[in-house]
């Protein structure tokens, strides 16, 4: 009966550590401490979030990340810190995003109503030309 559950947390373990792996890889050594403290994360589908967060972030914003966590004394501080930064991060994109699409549609709704004001415009002139024949 212990071999499986040794098999199985060794199975566990390797997991981890290949997710980690490919992360620490693309990265380089920037997001060595953030990678560590990701890896211990046991919920797969919560290690998973933080790991595609994590690798939406800019090389700034890791090195930014990584300082907070080298600052943080306990495991528990570093996923306390890697959650609000990852948090923060994805409010201000979100923010970003509909700031973008805000601007976006004023530009429309802009173009549109200077679009009918030239026809409104050019409307009048006609008629103003029809008249006068």
């Amino acid at each position: 009966m212990p071999a499986p559950v040794a098999t199985s947390a060794a199975t566990s373990a390797a997991t981890k550590g290949a997710g980690a792996a490919n992360i620490a890889s693309a990265i380089g050594d920037v997001g060595a401490v953030a990678i560590s403290a990701i890896s211990t994360i046991n919920d797969v589908n919560k290690r998973r979030k933080f790991e595609q967060n994590f690798s939406q972030l800019t090389l700034e914003q890791q090195k930014g990340l990584e300082i907070k966590l080298i600052e943080a004394k306990s495991q528990s501080q570093k996923l306390a810190v890697l959650s609000e930064y990852l948090t923060q991060l994805n409010t201000q994109r979100i923010a970003n995003l509909a700031n973008f699409y805000s601007d976006k549609e004023k530009s429309k709704r802009t173009m549109l109503l200077v679009l009918a004001g030239g026809i409104a415009v050019l409307a009048i002139v006609t008629l103003i030309v029809i008249k006068k024949k």
